[in-house]
């Protein structure tokens, strides 16, 4: 789970789709449903939500565009195992400013494997 806040958030629908589609890629995992995103124009909760199933299982965002720098909330949950660097590369197309994230497995319980954070 990645907590994040950016400079240039996602801001169309078919970008977002296609950020996804790459970060499946980008983490050897493989789409079973491809990435949805849809704009929502909520006040407080303004901006890009999308998600995508992989075989292990999903991976889902929301970023609330409306504050400066903008913030986002990911979740990349999967039975097996993905580099955490190459999420948070993934991010920075973005441009982060900041974030924190923690890797929780949950294969018996829940225990915390691995948990940053940094301001940039």
């Amino acid at each position: 789970m990645v907590r994040a806040w950016v400079k240039n958030p996602p801001m169309k629908e078919a970008a977002l789709e296609s950020w996804f589609t790459e970060l499946v890629a980008d983490i050897k995992m493989k789409m079973v449903i491809p990435a949805r995103a849809s704009y929502v124009e909520a006040p407080g909760n303004r901006g890009l939500t999308g998600s995508v199933n992989i075989e292990t299982s999903h991976a889902a965002l929301h970023c609330w565009d409306e504050s400066s720098p903008a913030f986002i909330q990911l979740d990349v949950y999967s039975c097996s195992c993905f580099d955490v660097q190459t999420v948070l590369s993934k991010l920075d197309e973005y441009t982060l400013t900041k974030y924190e994230y923690i890797v929780i497995d949950r294969g018996d319980g829940f225990r915390i494997v691995d948990k940053g954070k940094a301001t940039l």
